[in-house]
């Protein structure tokens, strides 16, 4: 597990990120079944771009990891492209067993991770999609569930059988822990390929029946709240560039959050993901990108 950072860190950035790709007014609730930081913060008004306008430079890309190590599985990742030009947003849960080869030496992404941190486990990821390397934000369970009581919880329907969890089919409300508890769940019946699924598809859900409005009016005490509880490499800078797309996004968004399942098959221990599904993501997802209308530098 990573530690901590401290200093510069703006997690303003990282929950407002999480805040852009709400839908906002969606209330509709995806029920996927599968088989089966104290350190206050003042940020100054971001300058250079009107107010409310979002543009492709706009576009990034975070790597979502939680972190837990007193669960029985390995961390949990994934990926999350915004558009707020578009106001669209991709959520790709990875497996966590999901391999490349870097270097010539064959590792999974969770392996890769370990013995790099945040920053392997996006390099992992830059070379696996053919992107530049994207930022990434790591919570443990405490700072999962704080952004999850932010938020609002999420509506889901559960398809496993999970102590704690009401015993329905129906769609539930779950808070922050019981939503680690099931992210974190090593027993799925098609293993991390379905956790990853869940991991995707659950977030969605949570961004989509989130109230923007509220989130919106309270945004700088929200950020202090969360600065001392992840580990990210997203900068002030990061949020002072983005802040305007955010607000943009907030006004204007409608049903933007969706997720995709990744494709691939599970080799032994290991998930390898079919070929084509890094490129299926970038067409629908990094055209602003490919075309050199999109950000330079995640």
């Amino acid at each position: 597990m990573a530690k901590r950072k401290n200093g510069s860190i703006a997690i303003p950035f990282l929950l407002t990120f999480f805040i852009a790709i709400i839908a906002i007014g969606g209330v509709g609730v995806f029920a996927f079944n599968y088989i089966e930081k104290s350190k206050e913060v003042e940020l100054s008004e971001p300058v250079g771009k009107t107010a409310g306008v979002a543009e492709y430079a706009d576009s990034h890309t975070i790597l979502f990891i939680l972190d837990t190590p007193e669960s029985k599985c390995k961390s949990t990742f994934m990926l999350i492209r915004s558009i707020p030009k578009e106001k669209k947003i991709l959520c790709v849960g990875i497996p966590s067993n999901s391999i490349q080869v870097i270097n010539g030496v064959q590792y999974s992404i969770a392996e890769y991770y370990e013995s790099g941190g945040g920053k392997y486990a996006s390099d992992f990821i830059a070379q696996q999609f053919g992107i530049d390397t994207p930022k990434y934000v790591i919570f443990d369970e405490n700072a999962f569930c704080k952004l999850s009581d932010i938020m609002g919880g999420v509506s889901y329907a559960v398809s496993v059988d999970i102590q704690g969890f009401d015993d329905t089919q129906k769609e539930q409300f779950l808070n922050g822990k019981q939503i680690v508890t099931l992210l974190t769940y090593p027993l799925f019946k098609d293993g991390e390929k379905q956790r990853a699924s869940i991991v995707g598809s659950l977030m969605s859900a949570m961004i989509n029946q989130s109230d923007g409005e509220r989130l919106a009016n309270s945004l700088d005490r929200n950020f202090n709240v969360l600065i001392d509880m992840v580990n990210t490499n997203i900068t002030a800078v990061d949020y002072k560039e983005k802040k305007d797309a955010i607000q943009f996004m907030l006004n204007y968004g409608t049903t933007i959050s969706r997720f995709r399942m990744v494709t691939g098959t599970n080799t032994g221990n290991y998930f390898l993901m079919d070929e084509s599904f890094p490129q299926e993501i970038k067409d629908e997802y990094f055209k602003d990108y490919q075309s050199g209308k999109g950000e330079k530098n995640e």
